[in-house]
């Protein structure tokens, strides 16, 4: 037997694709969106649905959520209304079918017209995966949001439609409705309003809740209030629909209207109480938004409150506008994790002059852009840094650039303050090593601010005492250690214990510019655990610094290549520094047959102009073997690595290995502040405890919009494809397809009538020549 329902929504979702009206709808729908997508993704250059998806409102890039809010009403408007005005509805409610059935297959007509025009956007996705890595779990999870968000926009129409016979009245009632519920999210509107308030309402919008299904995260409290929302306005329907055929003062009406009652004040509890209800599921592929089991417990030893200060801009440069939402994102769910021991606060400092002046104290600064405008290039400036506050202890991050290790960050730092004693940093001393009064003042003084800073040598004959160190610094030794002091390191790394060691394997004197081996380096103690720093200076001549140099004509700047500008490769241990300066410095290699038992990170690499000096000896800037290089001889040559223990039975130590000791020194880091850095994020990656590992690798991989060219096309060819193929390809399919549709109708209306015709014409003439017979018969 056939289920009324299926046959109901069947006849309804034919009567959708029956009419122009529906392609009227979709058609535009569908090619707004493409457009306005991607022209943000371009800008952005970021493959993310996030511009699809984005509940913030502007009305020159409207989104999927905000043209759901009047497609919707348009779509739904008449669903109910035509049957009213029609009177087939009392009609159909005479029939033995429930009434409930009749409703449920409205909404679900409507709802799979209005999932097919959602679906009808696919060609987006499709587009973007072929040009960058999308995250297909985030997709999905942005796509469920909309189909939850456009059944509670269909629940809604329905009722509306409900209420008159006029489907132009219901389109209005409907739209008025869904955008009310949708601006009382927004924040322009809740900072006119008083907190509590504003909090209630906000609570009650859509917009609230769609905005984490929009990054991929599916909360049970949004879900629960999406089913709420539906569960209420169908409930109001039936209310309406039923109130027709039933009287108004038997029990079954009554009962019906506490249900419905009952239904809405259900609804307004889970709206008001959804930031108790837990529970939530992380689509995305690299659980960008859950936090590491580490940062969980160090939430949870939080015994007072830490007050989380995010400066930020309202309107973001456009460089910064995608980090700034994940990064806003992240804070809140850090925020909503921690059972209220973290307060979040939004500071916009850039146009409010009291929250400047806390910025500035904070130490975030104002970072410049460069923007492009009116055919020509403008500075723009924003903000994007956060400070952290945890009783009398403040640590700030004065610029995110990325949210690639930005849990590692926070974490990081948020173990620092909650440390009840400084960590131990010494610098090993007594064979011609750099130490903080000589040479490393200032990274000694900075590393201060942190951790308990000593300096460890031989002590008449006895070996240095490494015992309660955290880290050890070894900067440069030009002098022979003696075999009781290497022993003594030896067993402090293989304990699992942390070193920075910085070799020199040439010595260079900087009076006359000329280039020595250091036989007492300290280089082969590094190829024990892997390392090889050969002995060789690189240089690089096109990425270096321009130093001071006397000549006949007095001091001239002149550019150096022995002064590399060298950048940085890895982000979870150094951090956001881009690049540093290294003098002097020699390459690195890695055994292979140590590979099997430590972990390599790479931190430093020269560009692809640099090249080997193996026959070191004039450093000038005029060296000969300047001239020297050709093409072939150009290589890029690793300079820095970190690495870590793979066997749990080395202990787990951790070493940095960088083949100079002068990069850290007093007179580069006046030159390159970014140096100094990079030092201290170094220091704090080794000092860090093993609970944090998790959290430091974990990774948010880069998804670039990259539209490099495909198969035979090219780039541009490939852009302009992904493009127009959805702004106009998709809307030109359904196009042809609602052509095509009223084509086979009119056919088939065409053949219809001609049968009618027929029959009718056949019987004419029946009874024409009944009625001959008969007067033949009267006449005879």
């Amino acid at each position: 037997m056939r289920s009324p329902l299926l046959a109901l929504v069947k006849k309804d979702v034919k009567g959708y694709f029956d009419q122009p009206a529906a392609y009227i709808l979709i058609v535009p729908f569908v090619a707004v969106l493409s457009y306005v997508y991607f022209n943000s993704a371009l800008l952005l250059d970021e493959a993310s649905l996030r511009p699809l998806f984005t509940v913030e409102f502007a009305i020159e890039r409207p989104s999927l959520p905000w043209l759901l809010a009047i497609f919707v009403p348009a779509a739904t408007m008449r669903l109910l209304a035509e049957e009213n005005r029609d009177g087939t509805l009392e009609l159909l409610l005479t029939h033995p079918i429930r009434g409930w059935i009749v409703l449920m297959s409205k909404f679900l007509a409507g709802f799979l017209f209005v999932a097919f025009a959602i679906f009808a956007t696919l060609g987006i996705p499709i587009a973007v995966e072929t040009a960058g890595d999308l995250d297909v779990g985030a997709a999905a999870g942005q796509y469920l949001g909309s189909l939850l968000l456009a059944a509670s926009f269909v629940s809604i129409g329905l009722f509306t439609s409900s209420l008159t016979r006029n489907q132009i009245v219901a389109f209005i009632v409907g739209l008025s409705a869904t955008m009310v519920l949708m601006i009382m999210g927004l924040d322009i509107v809740a900072v006119t309003l008083p907190g509590r308030l504003a909090t209630l309402l906000q609570d009650l919008s859509p917009v609230t809740h769609f905005s984490s299904v929009a990054r991929g995260v599916i909360h049970l409290r949004d879900v629960l209030y999406f089913i709420a929302l539906v569960s209420t306005f169908l409930s109001a329907t039936f209310l309406m629909v039923r109130g027709r055929t039933l009287s108004h003062r038997t029990a079954q009406y009554r009962n019906l209207q506490l249900g419905t009652a009952g239904l809405i004040i259900v609804s307004l509890m889970i709206g008001w109480s959804s930031t108790a209800i837990g529970g939530r599921i992380d689509l995305t592929e690299d659980k960008q938004f859950t936090m590491s089991d580490a940062t969980a417990d160090l939430l949870s030893d939080l015994d007072d409150i830490l007050t989380v200060e995010l400066f930020q801009s309202k309107d973001p440069p456009v460089q910064v506008s995608a980090v700034l939402r994940d990064v806003r994102d992240f804070l809140e769910d850090f925020a909503d994790s921690s059972d209220g021991r973290v307060k979040l606060v939004h500071r916009f400092p850039d146009d409010d002059e009291d929250e400047a002046r806390k910025a500035q104290i904070a130490g975030v600064p104002p970072v410049q852009f460069q923007t492009s405008g009116q055919g020509e290039f403008q500075v723009t400036t924003g903000f994007l840094g956060l400070a952290m506050t945890f009783v009398d202890q403040r640590e700030i991050i004065p610029f995110v650039s990325t949210v690639d290790g930005f849990e590692y960050m926070l974490a990081a730092r948020a173990n620092k303050m909650l440390q009840q004693q400084k960590k131990t940093v010494a610098f090993l001393v007594g064979h011609g090593e750099l130490s903080p009064p000589s040479g490393y003042t200032s990274f000694a003084g900075n590393l201060s601010d942190s951790y308990n800073i000593i300096e460890v040598g031989e002590v008449e004959d006895a070996p240095a005492d490494l015992t309660g160190i955290d880290v050890l610094v070894i900067g440069g030794p030009s002098a022979h250690i003696p075999d009781a002091t290497v022993d003594e390191i030896r067993r402090y790394i293989d304990g699992g214990g942390k070193a920075m060691a910085m070799i020199n394997s040439v010595a260079i004197d900087q009076g006359r510019l000329f280039a020595l081996p250091n036989l007492n380096s300290f280089a082969g103690f590094a190829e024990e655990y892997g390392v090889k720093v050969e002995d060789d200076l690189v240089f690089d001549l096109q990425h270096n610094e321009d130093l001071p140099f006397s000549t006949q004509l007095g001091s001239v700047y002149l550019p150096y290549p022995f002064w590399m500008q060298v950048p940085v490769i890895d982000k979870k241990v150094s951090g956001d520094v881009e690049s540093v300066l290294l003098p002097w410095a020699s390459s690195i290699g890695i055994y292979e047959a140590a590979r099997t038992r430590i972990e390599v990170v790479p931190l430093l690499e020269t560009s692809a102009f640099a090249a080997i000096d193996f026959d070191y000896g004039d450093v000038s800037p005029n060296s000969p073997v300047f001239q020297q290089v050709s093409e072939s001889n150009l290589v890029q040559s690793l300079m820095g690595v970190a690495i870590a223990a793979k066997d749990a039975n080395d202990a787990g130590f951790r070493l940095v290995v960088v083949g100079n000791s002068l990069w850290l020194s007093d007179p580069v880091t006046q030159r390159a502040p970014q140096n100094l850095a990079l030092g201290l994020n170094l220091v704090d990656w080794l000092a860090q405890e093993d609970a944090l590992a998790a959290v430091r690798s974990k990774v948010v991989t880069e998804r670039d919009l990259l539209f490099e060219g495909i198969w035979w096309f090219s780039r541009d060819t490939h852009e302009a494809i992904a493009r127009w193929a959805n702004v106009g390809g998709v809307p030109l399919v359904l196009i042809a397809i609602g052509l095509f549709r009223s084509a086979r109708r009119r056919k088939f209306g065409v053949s219809l009538y001609g049968q009618a015709r027929s029959s009718l014409g056949r019987g004419r003439t029946s009874d024409g020549g009944g009625s001959s017979q008969d007067s033949g018969g009267g006449s005879e």
